[in-house]
C-alpha cells in the first residue's frame, strides 16, 4: 500500500472491543509526519510486534480520511482500551538506542520550543539512521546429490566443511582452503547451490581507540582554584541525585580546559561517558587534537561530517565504544547509555542556538538532559551569557566556581584603548592607528605573533554615490551590498545575493560616480601587506575559509609558526590557544553597538574580552589594543578591565528596566510572504488576537506591536515580526499553547516560524 492509498475502514473493525468490553493490546505512541504537536496512539498488530520499538519507522493512518503517513515510534506499552484504536499498517526497524530518557528529552524540546515532535526527532535521529546499513551476503550449501565422478582434494574439503549446513561463501572457502574456481566447478556439477540475501551490515568503528600519550599538561600541578573546581564537580558524581549546573567562571587562560580534562578522566574511570559541546566547527580541530592524545576513545560530531560517518559514530557511542564525544550543538542528543557528565565550553556563544525548527539552544537542552539523567552539567566561560549569570544568582541547582587567575607562567596582557577615526570616509587612510601599527612592528621584530580582529567582511562597507548620496542596497532584503575587490563583485551578507559592480549611480537622473565608503577586512589586509612586507599573513573569514579543511589548515599553520599575523572576523576570538601570540588587536570594537538588538552590548563586551584573552597565554609580556571609532562606551571600559561582574550588574539593570531577558521570557513570531498586503494583514490579525488572549492569561504578558524585521526581505519573502514577552512563570507558554489549540497560530502566509528564546532579532 502506498502513502497515498486509503486504508479500508472495514479492516479496522477488529480493533473495536466487543460488547463494550475493554481490550488489552500493545499500543505505540507515534510522532506523525505532520505539523501537529500531538502524539497519536496506534495498535500494534501481531505481525509487526518484532519490528515496532522506539525509533522504528512506521506507516500509519492519519486524519478523517485515514491517509497513510510516515510516523516514528516513541513508546510501546501494553494498554487497556475501550475505544477504537487504529493499527499501524507498516513498520521498518530503526536504531535500537532511542532510550526512555532521550524520548523524554525530545518531547521536552518539542513542548518548550513549540515544535512538532516529528521535526524535533528528525534533529535527534539523522536521516541515515532511517535506512539501516545492509550488505549482500552469498550463502552456499551442498545439494546432497552424490558425485558422479572423482572429487579433487579441495572439492572434497569444501563439501566436508559444508556438510548439511548453509554457510556464507567467504567463510566456507576460507575454512576449506578452497578457491572460487573450486566452488564454481561444484556448482556446475550440481553439487552446490548459492543464494544471495541482504542482511544488516557490520558496523565499522569510525573512531578506533588510540593509546594515551602523556603530555606536558599532565605534569602541571593544578592551581587551588582548579583543584576546588574539580572537587565540587566530582562531589556531585557521588550523589544519587547528581544533577547540578556548575558555571566555571574564569578569566581567559585560567585553565578551564584542564579542569574539564581532569574531571572527564575521573568520570571515564568510573565507567561512564562524557559529552563536550563546543560552539564552532573551527574549534573542533584544535580541541580534538589536544584531547585525542589524552583520552583513548574519542569521537567527533559536527554538521559537516558525512551522513554515514555520523550514523556510524552514533551507533558506536550507543554501543559504549566511545568515552568522550566532542561536538557542536547537535551532539547534545548523542545516545550515551552511561552518561556521566555534560560539558559546554564557551557556553555564551550564540552558535549553540539552532536557527531552524526546532529552534533549540544546545546549552539549555544540555541542562535539561542533565536533569533527566541526573548527571552534572559543567558550563565554562570567561564571559557567561547573562541568562546563565542570572540563573546562578536565582536558582538553587546552579553553582558558581571562580577561576580568578591565569595558570602559572601566563599573565593577562596589558590592555590599552586606542582612538581610531572610524571607517566612514577614510578610504585614503589606513584602518591601523599609529599605536597599533607600532605594536605590530615591535611584535614581529621580536619573532612573536599577532591576532587582529576586524568584524567587517569585504573590501568596502558599501558603495555610495558621490553626488546624490544613494547607497547600493540589496533588492531582496534591503541590506547594504558589500564590495569585494578580489572577486570584483557586490555581495549581500544577509541573503547571499551577488551582483556586478556598477560605475555610475543607479538613479538615471543623477549619473554621479559611486565611491567606496568605509573600509572592510580585505582593505585592512592590503594595508597590512603594504606596511609589513616581510610578514606572513593569514586571513580567516567566510570568504577565505569555505571548508572545514581550510580552517584546519590555517590554524595549524599559525600554531606551527608558519604565519606571523592572523587577521579575521569574530571566528579568531573563539577560544583558540596559540602560545606565541603576544599582541591582540581589535579594530572598530564599538561598531556593533549601533545594531538594533538588545544583546548588542553583551556581544561587544564578550568579543573584546575573548580577543584580549588570546594574548599572554604563556610566559612573557603581552599587549592588547582595543581601537574604537567613537568615544568609548561604559561597556568597553568594563571590557578593558576584564570586569565582567560590573558589566553584568549594569546590563541586567538595563534589561530589568526595559523588560528584556533574562528577567523575562521572549518568543519571536515571524511571518513571511511574497505578497506585501497578505504578510501585513496576517501579522496585524495575529498580534490583535494574541493581545486579546494575553489579557486573559496573565496581566504581565506583553505583545509588542507588529513591525517589519530588521532584515525586511529574504529572497522574495517580506518579513514581519511580533515579540511576545512575559514573566518567567510559564504564562507565555500557556498563552501560545492556548492559541495553538484554537488554530490561532496558523496564519495564511508562506512561512511562519516561532522562535522561543531568540538570540538573533534580524
Amino acid at each position: 500500500m502506498t502513502d497515498g492509498e486509503q486504508r479500508p475502514r472495514g479492516r479496522q473493525l477488529w480493533l473495536v472491543p466487543a460488547e463494550g468490553q475493554a481490550g488489552q493490546h500493545l499500543v505505540a505512541d507515534v510522532a506523525v509526519n505532520t505539523p501537529t504537536r500531538q502524539l497519536y496512539s496506534y495498535a500494534v498488530p501481531d505481525a509487526w510486534k518484532e519490528a515496532v520499538r522506539p525509533g522504528a519507522r512506521l506507516r500509519v493512518p492519519y486524519g478523517r480520511g485515514q491517509r497513510i503517513v510516515e510516523g516514528l515510534c516513541l513508546r510501546v506499552t501494553g494498554q487497556t482500551w475501550d475505544h477504537t484504536c487504529r493499527p499501524i499498517v507498516g513498520a521498518q526497524p530503526g536504531p535500537t538506542w532511542l532510550s526512555e530518557s532521550l524520548v523524554a528529552l525530545g518531547l521536552w524540546v518539542s513542548d518548550y520550543y513549540l515544535c512538532a515532535p516529528w521535526k524535533t526527532f528528525a534533529a535527534l535521529l539523522p536521516s541515515g539512521l532511517r535506512t539501516p546499513r545492509q550488505t549482500a551476503v552469498t550463502y552456499v550449501r551442498a545439494t546432497g546429490t552424490p558425485p558422479t565422478s572423482r572429487l579433487s582434494a579441495k572439492q572434497a574439503a569444501l563439501l566436508a566443511v559444508l556438510g548439511e549446513a548453509e554457510m556464507p561463501q567467504a567463510a566456507a572457502l576460507a575454512r576449506a582452503g578452497a578457491s572460487a574456481a573450486t566452488l564454481r566447478t561444484l556448482r556446475q556439477r550440481g553439487l552446490l547451490e548459492c543464494a544471495t540475501r541482504r542482511e544488516p551490515a557490520a558496523r565499522p568503528c569510525p573512531w578506533p581507540a588510540r593509546p594515551v600519550e602523556p603530555g606536558p599538561e599532565d605534569a602541571f600541578e593544578l592551581t587551588p582554584g582548579q583543584q576546588e573546581a574539580c572537587r565540587q564537580v566530582l562531589a556531585a558524581l557521588e550523589q544519587p541525585d547528581g544533577f547540578r549546573v556548575f558555571l566555571l567562571f574564569g578569566v581567559p587562560g585560567s585553565g578551564k580546559t584542564e579542569v574539564y580534562v581532569r574531571v572527564m578522566r575521573e568520570v571515564i574511570r568510573r565507567g561512564r561517558q562524557v559529552i563536550l559541546l563546543i560552539p564552532e566547527i573551527a574549534l573542533a580541530t584544535q580541541i580534538v587534537d589536544r584531547l585525542a592524545r589524552r583520552f583513548e576513545r574519542v569521537a567527533v560530531l559536527h554538521s559537516q561530517l558525512p551522513e554515514r560517518l555520523r550514523c556510524d559514530t552514533l551507533e558506536a557511542v550507543a554501543a559504549g565504544e566511545v568515552d568522550v564525544i566532542i561536538g557542536t550543538r547537535s551532539a547534545v542528543f548523542v545516545p550515551c547509555p552511561k552518561l556521566g557528565l555534560v560539558v559546554v565550553d564557551e557556553e555564551q556563544e550564540s552558535s549553540f542556538k539552532n536557527l531552524a525548527a526546532p529552534f533549540y539552544h544546545a546549552r539549555d537542552v544540555a541542562i535539561k538532559r542533565g536533569q533527566l539523567e541526573q548527571v552534572p552539567v559543567l558550563l565554562g566561560s570567561a564571559t557567561p551569557a547573562l541568562e546563565t549569570w542570572y540563573n546562578v544568582q536565582q536558582r538553587p541547582h546552579y553553582q558558581l566556581i571562580r577561576l580568578p587567575e591565569r595558570v602559572p607562567g601566563a599573565r593577562l596582557p596589558e590592555v590599552q584603548l586606542v582612538a581610531g577615526g572610524g571607517p566612514e570616509g577614510r578610504l585614503a587612510h589606513s584602518l591601523l592607528s599609529p599605536q597599533l601599527r607600532a605594536e605590530i612592528a615591535e611584535t614581529l621584530a621580536a619573532g612573536q605573533q599577532a591576532i587582529l580582529l576586524y568584524n567587517r567582511r569585504g573590501y568596502a562597507v558599501y558603495l555610495r554615490c558621490s553626488r546624490c548620496g544613494l547607497t547600493l542596497r540589496c533588492e531582496r532584503c534591503g541590506g547594504h551590498l558589500i564590495y569585494h575587490r578580489a572577486e570584483q563583485v557586490l555581495k549581500c551578507h544577509r541573503c547571499a545575493v551577488r551582483s556586478a559592480v556598477p560605475v555610475r549611480c543607479l538613479d538615471g537622473t543623477c549619473g554621479g560616480r559611486l565611491a567606496q565608503t568605509g573600509l572592510a577586512i580585505q582593505r585592512l589586509e592590503e594595508d597590512l601587506r603594504a606596511a609589513f612586507r616581510q610578514a606572513r599573513l593569514l586571513r580567516l573569514d567566510r570568504d577565505t575559509m569555505r571548508r572545514r579543511e581550510d580552517y584546519q589548515t590555517a590554524l595549524q599553520r599559525f600554531e606551527q609558526g608558519e604565519a606571523d599575523i592572523l587577521l579575521g572576523t569574530q571566528m579568531v576570538a573563539k577560544g583558540l590557544d596559540f602560545p606565541r601570540v603576544r599582541l591582540a588587536g581589535v579594530i572598530d570594537a564599538d561598531a556593533a553597538l549601533s545594531l538594533p538588538d538588545f544583546r548588542a552590548a553583551e556581544r561587544v563586551f564578550q568579543l573584546i574580552v575573548q580577543v584580549v584573552g588570546r594574548a599572554g597565554r604563556r610566559e612573557g609580556p603581552s599587549r592588547a589594543l582595543v581601537q574604537t571609532a567613537e568615544r568609548p562606551a561604559a561597556i568597553i571600559a568594563h571590557a578593558l578591565r576584564l570586569d565582567y561582574e560590573a558589566f553584568a550588574a549594569e546590563e541586567l539593570d538595563v534589561r530589568r528596566r526595559f523588560f528584556y531577558p533574562p528577567l523575562t521570557r521572549m518568543v519571536r513570531l515571524v511571518l513571511a510572504d511574497p505578497r506585501p498586503h497578505r504578510a501585513r494583514d496576517e501579522v496585524e490579525r495575529l498580534a490583535a488576537g494574541l493581545r486579546e488572549r494575553a489579557a486573559r492569561v496573565h496581566t504581565g504578558l506583553r505583545v509588542d506591536p507588529p513591525e517589519p524585521c530588521v532584515v525586511k526581505r529574504r529572497g522574495e519573502l517580506l518579513r514581519y515580526q511580533i515579540l511576545v514577552r512575559g514573566p518567567l512563570s510559564g504564562s507565555i507558554q500557556r498563552l501560545l499553547d492556548e492559541a495553538g489549540r484554537d488554530k490561532q497560530l496558523a496564519p495564511r502566509v508562506q512561512r511562519f516560524t516561532i522562535d522561543v528564546d531568540p538570540v538573533d532579532l534580524l
